[in-house]
């Protein structure tokens, strides 16, 4: 799929099939997570990749974000101990390059014809402690994935304001 129709295409889908993801899809979004950017190229990003539906149940019990039956889910957190190598704006660059992680990870997901959801709705605390995150590392956002069903609700329009976009200049309202 050509970048701009997978960015025409991607949308928040929250309502899947049972159809399991085979790994070698999930290892081509883990590697779509990690093509993203991290600040001075410090190797502080986790990902994890879930799919067994026992833990996928039990996250889902502490996320009040997973609204569906996700058959998989990508979990990008963070190693707190390596940010400090970029003092105050370690944490910072963390969260941003998770971001963008996702957006990779969405995207990707798109072109594989699979739906994807940012979740940050969930407990830290349980997730981390259903996947064995130990102290010293923090979650920054959970992917839900799977195979999108048919009848998914209508994309929501944008906001009114929310495609605002400028030239050289603030021209405000």
């Amino acid at each position: 799929m050509e970048l701009f129709e997978a960015l025409r295409k991607r949308r928040a889908v929250r309502d899947f099939t049972e159809q399991a993801i085979p790994d070698d899809i999930l290892m081509k979004l883990a590697y779509a997570a990690r093509r993203a950017p991290t600040g001075g190229n410090t190797p502080y990003r986790r990902i994890l990749v879930v799919n067994d539906r026992k833990r996928i149940r039990l996250i889902k019990q502490v996320s009040p974000g997973i609204l569906g039956q996700p058959t998989a889910l990508i979990v990008i957190f963070t190693d707190l101990e390596v940010t400090r190598e970029l003092g105050k704006l370690g944490n910072v660059c963390a969260t941003i390059d998770a971001g963008a992680a996702a957006e990779n990870v969405a995207l990707a997901a798109t072109d594989l014809h699979l739906g994807a959801c940012f979740t940050k709705s969930y407990s830290e605390t349980g997730v981390k402690e259903i996947l064995n995150i130990p102290d010293g590392y923090r979650t920054e956002v959970m992917l839900q994935l799977g195979y999108p069903r048919k009848d998914q609700p209508r994309s929501m329009r944008p906001r009114e304001g929310a495609d605002a976009t400028y030239h050289n200049r603030f021209a405000g309202s």
